[in-house]
């Protein structure tokens, strides 16, 4: 009896902790619709959904190997990596290069997961060193300089409108979002990404490729922040070594925040767009409200620990350490 009074009360703990995003987004937008008359207006709220585009589709990429219980952070370097690379070979904006962005994102991811599964090195290790290693390479191809992606093509994938009124990118991100939700809860790869992520031996026992799901996890991770620099680099025009400059932090914050535990086995990419919301929201309200930058990743920092703290509380006995 004191068991099930015990889990009853656990399972109203999560729906209460699930339910905290939702809240925390409705409040940021009355706190700065109060701050600064413009946050509410059209304009600004469609700048909000098109750089969140960006943001979920990168962290959605990210919950994957976060949802095994590893992480990735060599989110920059894929950014600035794909976009210099294949500006390089192919600045003409065309299909070519569209293809280049999303398949070296891709390769990078497989390399980062080829090392973890294979090597079998800590992925915060080796995904921090990854990261040092394609952006040095991003560098050594601009010599400090952008490249200019001059082309009507490229640009329309970001800045075009489809639909009068709203950017391509926050449609094309939505599409490649609800794919992704699809393959993470509804297919074999999604579910044994999150069997591993519970418990990586009891996976290996009951016959799960670990090692190959493993590097599955990393290379979707670098074609959706491939896809994400793809939206970034159209938009921009351009591709550069300070490209990812700021996406690190708030993306791990984004999908933390969503309610994926940095322990693994818990959370979801559904859930990744709750995040994404709560921090471009709270990015565009205090640059609009005239808040210190320095304030702004304070106020991300406190964020994140309370995101961990709340997502740990159903479960206190889960502590495992990232693998």
């Amino acid at each position: 009896m004191i068991a099930d009074v015990k889990e009853n009360a656990k399972i109203d703990i999560k729906k209460v902790v699930n339910l905290v995003p939702i809240i925390v987004i409705i409040a940021l937008m009355i706190i700065f619709s109060f701050l600064s008359p413009a946050f509410m207006r059209l304009r600004n709220l469609v700048e909000i959904l098109q750089l969140s585009s960006i943001y979920l589709l990168i962290a959605a990429g990210v919950t994957f190997p976060i949802l095994m219980g590893s992480i990735d952070l060599s989110i920059t370097g894929i950014i600035v990596g794909s976009g210099v690379i294949a500006a390089t070979i192919a600045p003409m904006g065309g299909l070519f290069t569209v293809f280049l962005i999303l398949f070296i994102g891709l390769c990078l991811g497989l390399f980062n997961g080829f090392l973890v599964a294979k090597i079998k090195l800590p992925s915060f290790i080796v995904t921090l060193s990854t990261n040092f290693i394609y952006c040095g390479i991003a560098v050594a191809l601009t010599e400090g300089y952008n490249i200019n992606i001059r082309s009507n093509f490229f640009s329309n994938i970001s800045n075009g409108r489809m639909i009068p009124g709203i950017p391509n990118s926050i449609i094309l991100a939505g599409i490649v979002y609800i794919v992704f939700v699809y393959l993470s809860e509804k297919t074999k790869t999604g579910r044994y990404i999150m069997a591993i992520g519970g418990k990586e031996d009891v996976a290996a026992r009951m016959g799960i490729n670990v090692a190959k799901y493993k590097i599955i996890a990393f290379a979707l991770s670098g074609f959706l922040i491939g896809c994400g620099t793809l939206f970034l680099s159209a938009r921009l025009g351009m591709a550069s070594a300070q490209l990812g400059s700021g996406y690190l932090f708030s993306t791990l914050i984004a999908v933390v925040v969503g309610g994926t535990a940095l322990s693994g086995g818990v959370g979801g990419v559904r859930r990744t767009i709750l995040g994404v919301l709560i921090i471009t929201i709270l990015e565009n309200g205090m640059t609009l409200g005239g808040i210190d930058v320095r304030i702004q990743y304070i106020a991300k920092a406190v964020i994140l620990i309370g995101s961990v703290f709340l997502i740990s509380i159903p479960d206190r006995s889960r502590q495992d350490l990232m693998k």
